[in-house]
């Protein structure tokens, strides 16, 4: 059963549950870090620590061998959420769990919450939770995303509504946690063939993200969550797992950060996981008849540049040699990957580079604007800071492409 909700006061912005007994703040973590293991949670030579310019993630104490098991969360000390309402999304499950029990006269995790990121960190960081003056700068690769995650976002609170409103709770409350599991929930499957949910496990969440095969391995386990070093580490070093192979304007609107795949901020290498997406620009450029025969076999959409090859993808290429070659020669690319006759890689390029300058103008213009807006903001350097980092990658990106040899 969850526990006994406690009599109601506002969340304006929940730093930490209500009614919780919170160390000072420089000791919250290792009062979170006890708790954890008087849960059974294994911690081995790793602790939170502040770092410069990533917030907060976990550093190593001393040397840790590849292969050698750095942290367990066993089922046990898992969140899991209350069945006590029926019809709704897990995510929406598990959100509206954490805020009965964080509401609660006496709630279970509030050592734990009170390490979470505060509703003004999201407010800051997700571009879901910025004004329209903003949100209309995001690339429009990310315009997608975000309108699926408000569609989301909407049906979970409209199936929540009446619960919220007999235990006297609001829609920012229920938001807040909904986030919070958006950024920080694990899959759990159980064996024995019992239900799978979606879950909280304490103390991975502080791991930050890094691309794929770049990180320590997290492995799911018939009793719990381990994670492993993939390689040897000296003491200080930061320890980092890979959320997905997620590009960055998933990235950006799911968690509120776009990464690269190189520690050095001065001179980064392109995410490995990331691409430019080109369907506003190449869908155009489609004539009726070709975008029908693309979505007859599953190529219509996700076309994109790929940054760490400085490749066009393949549904690009498909995509363009459909306006460009015979049927027999197009049906031929699509079933072996490589042209019937004459290899077709210039002709491809040559179709797309007025709309990669067309997409390199559009990153310029807006450039222009969110210098103009950034004038007159106040405390919004962190979405400003987003924003131009990602019209940055996308402007690279493209002028790598239109600067290499045919």
């Amino acid at each position: 059963m969850p526990p006994r909700l406690a009599k109601r006061t506002k969340l304006s912005e929940p730093e930490a549950p209500a009614n919780a007994v919170v160390a000072p703040n420089e000791d919250k973590h290792a009062a979170f870090t006890a708790w954890s293991k008087e849960r059974g949670v294994e911690i081995r030579d790793v602790k939170p620590a502040k770092l410069p310019g990533r917030g907060l993630g976990l550093v190593t104490t001393a040397k840790i061998k590849a292969g050698a098991r750095i942290i367990f969360v066993p089922e046990k000390a898992m969140f899991k959420p209350y069945n006590f309402l029926t019809n709704v999304s897990p995510q929406a499950q598990l959100a509206v769990s954490l805020l009965v029990d964080c509401k609660a006269a006496q709630p279970t995790i509030a050592p734990w919450a009170a390490t979470w990121p505060t509703d003004s960190d999201f407010e800051h960081s997700m571009p879901l939770r910025w004004p329209d003056a903003l949100r209309c700068l995001v690339p429009p690769p990310v315009e997608q995303p975000l309108q699926r995650q408000e569609e989301d976002l909407t049906k979970d609170l409209d199936a929540v509504y009446d619960f919220l409103a007999a235990s006297e709770l609001s829609d920012d409350d229920f938001r807040y946690y909904w986030f919070i599991v958006n950024s920080r929930s694990f899959h759990w499957k159980p064996p024995r063939g019992k239900a799978g949910s979606m879950v909280m496990c304490p103390f991975i969440d502080y791991i930050n993200h890094a691309p794929s095969g770049t990180a320590c391995n997290v492995f799911e386990r018939a009793n719990g969550y381990e994670v492993v070093a993939d390689r040897d580490y000296a003491a200080g070093e930061e320890i980092l797992a890979t959320y997905g192979a997620h590009s960055n304007d998933k990235l950006l609107v799911h968690y509120g950060f776009i990464c690269h795949s190189g520690p050095d901020s001065n001179h980064p290498t392109p995410n490995p996981d990331d691409d430019i997406r080109l369907d506003h620009i190449l869908l155009p450029a489609l004539t009726p008849t070709i975008r029908t025969q693309l979505q007859d076999v599953g190529f219509l959409g996700g076309y994109a540049l790929l940054p760490a090859t400085n490749e066009l993808c393949f549904k690009t290429q498909v995509a363009v040699r459909a306006m460009l070659l015979t049927c027999n020669e197009w049906e031929y690319f699509v079933a072996n990957g490589e042209d019937l006759g004459e290899d077709q890689s210039n002709a491809v390029r040559n179709f797309m580079e007025p709309l990669l300058s067309q997409y390199l103008a559009e990153a310029a213009e807006n450039f222009v604007r969110i210098a103009f807006r950034r004038e007159d903001a106040i405390d919004m350097n962190n979405e400003f800071g987003l924003l131009d980092t990602r019209w940055t990658q996308i402007a690279q990106a493209l002028e790598d492409f239109l600067n290499s040899a045919h």
